[in-house]
């Protein structure tokens, strides 16, 4: 496979995912610095999208002759022999893809998890908005900002006690529409609803851009299951996660 400029062109190789929106599209359209990699310039079969985050993407046509041996030697034996991060989480957009991801990792002793993905129910976030209560001893701001290597400025909504920040929630991959949500809360300061106040802030301001909000989170992380559903989000799917890490699975040359 050869590396290519991300281009336009290259996007339709992406429209089967129905999940990872934002993630995916944030880095196709700029916001975050990837790597795209393409079987061929011209009338490209298969895709794999490297972006910053460790979250990697195939795409294109599964049933591509030999397509195994090419993911393989593109994921393995190329991007992380180069990579300074040994590790690597897949994701796919269909079965077919996901049995192609089966055979490779299982080469190197990869690891099969799932990644749960939480679509916003607009009657209920209504709902559960209208009804929270209003804490007067919060300063909560929303503020737009560019970290983590953003080419481009993205909501952040923040909580503050005595000028102090304890809790924020941002919608910091954009992309076709969508935002991608991370929430967190200082430990000391957990249990006392600030999360959900600053959820509810930026995802109000999300809404009013005409973006829609998107939470995924992982099966061990029961807390922001809880949060996501306060927030009026319901499970829409749960997908397979490859994962290799090399300190758990080993290096690539000493593989089973």
């Amino acid at each position: 496979m050869i590396k290519v400029k991300i281009n336009e062109k290259y996007f339709k190789l992406f429209e089967q995912y129905t999940h990872s929106i934002p993630v995916i599209y944030s880095t196709l359209e700029g916001q975050y610095e990837g790597e795209l990699y393409v079987d061929k310039e011209d009338d490209p079969q298969v895709a794999i999208l490297f972006t910053p985050f460790a979250f990697h993407y195939v795409a294109g046509n599964a049933e591509m002759s030999n397509v195994t041996e090419v993911i393989d030697e593109i994921i393995f034996k190329q991007y992380l022999l180069e990579s300074e991060q040994k590790e690597a989480i897949v994701f796919s957009p269909n079965d077919k893809w996901n049995k192609v991801l089966d055979d490779v990792f299982k080469r190197y002793n990869g690891i099969k998890d799932k990644r749960m993905i939480f679509h916003l129910n607009r009657e209920k976030y209504n709902e559960q908005k209208n009804s929270k209560k209003v804490n007067s001893d919060m300063d909560n701001r929303i503020s737009f900002e560019k970290e983590q290597g953003s080419q481009k400025k993205y909501p952040v909504s923040r909580i503050y006690l005595e000028q102090k920040c304890v809790s924020f929630c941002s919608g910091f991959m954009l992309g076709k529409g969508h935002a991608e949500i991370d929430v967190s809360t200082d430990e000391k300061y957990r249990g006392n609803g600030y999360a959900k106040e600053s959820a509810f802030t930026l995802i109000n301001e999300l809404l009013n851009s005409g973006i829609e909000p998107d939470w995924c989170t992982w099966p061990y992380r029961v807390e922001s299951q809880k949060l996501a559903c306060a927030l009026g989000f319901e499970i829409a799917d749960e997908i397979p996660a490859y994962i290799w890490v090399e300190d758990e699975c080993g290096k690539i040359g000493q593989s089973k």
